[in-house]
């Protein structure tokens, strides 16, 4: 009787984490389709954005958006403002956390701290925007790449922090040993062996800088510097929207995120874990 009960028990879990993992996915599922549909429709059945197939496919949305809303100069600007930051962080955070991890002094234990506690405060794009225009890098692309290089320091820094942690001290002592100088003995010895994390930090990163909105939005007031999320504005305004453009103009930028995503998040799981176990 107690192992009958203990099969039910088990049953009902069961059935409770395949109806939780049902509800969590159509709260994803559902927008995707919502914007999907609404892509190829007309303007006016767009309007309510409703969950409902279009009466008729209206695949010259994707021509239109492309050719009015500059789509390939975005791709190029937001290409450039993410890939920029990411091999940046990627090259200072690893040379930046070996020093910290193999140096364990005051000073290293203090600075440490000030990039764990970039991990949990707030931005202030008010004092961002007064500093760009400071240095004239307001309205700017290598300003943008600047901010987004300092904004994903912190969790970069972490990565690479926990990382190289579990890398024995005699990697470098045997590397010294051969005749390697220090940067030597990082770049042949240490960061190859830094490929999970790695392809983490670039993955993540990229993502990262590739989604923001509300910084291009402050630092890049001029259209034709604009990334692929800000020409969502260019079919929606005070006064009218054309939802059925504004639908195509997010599956433009939607678009590359899933597919590097899908083509490496097996490496972002991966990378997350092993940094997680050897911190």
């Amino acid at each position: 009787m107690p192992k009958r009960k203990l099969s039910m028990t088990r049953k009902k879990m069961h059935i409770l984490q395949i109806s939780t993992g049902w509800i969590l996915s159509l709260i994803v599922i559902i927008p995707f389709l919502i914007v999907l549909f609404n892509s190829v429709k007309t303007e006016n059945e767009s309007i309510n954005m409703l969950l409902t197939p279009p009466v008729a496919v209206h695949l010259e949305n994707f021509v239109t958006v492309w050719k009015i809303g500059s789509i390939l100069k975005s791709y190029r600007n937001s290409l450039f403002v993410s890939v920029t930051p990411t091999l940046i962080t990627m090259l200072s955070a690893s040379m930046c956390s070996y020093v910290l991890v193999r140096k364990q002094t005051g000073i290293n234990k203090f600075y440490y701290k000030l990039f764990a506690m970039g991990l949990m405060f707030p931005v202030s794009m008010v004092s961002v925007v007064k500093v760009s225009k400071m240095f004239g890098l307001y309205n700017s692309l290598p300003g943008l790449i600047l901010v987004f290089s300092s904004l994903i320091l912190p969790l970069t820094v972490f990565l690479y922090y926990g990382f190289i942690r579990a890398i024995p001290k005699e990697m470098d002592e045997a590397g010294i040993m051969d005749g390697a100088n220090a940067l030597q003995v990082f770049f042949r010895i240490l960061f190859p062996m830094m490929k999970p994390v790695t392809s983490t930090v670039i993955l993540l990163n990229f993502l990262n800088c590739w989604n923001d909105f509300m910084v291009p939005l402050y630092l890049l007031p001029d259209p034709d510097r604009s990334v692929i999320l800000q020409q969502v504005y260019n079919f929606y305004g005070t006064f009218t929207a054309s939802w059925n453009l504004v639908s195509v103009t997010i599956i433009y930028a939607v678009l590359p995120v899933v597919v590097v995503y899908f083509l490496g998040q097996k490496y972002i799981i991966s990378g997350m874990t092993a940094g997680a176990i050897k911190g």
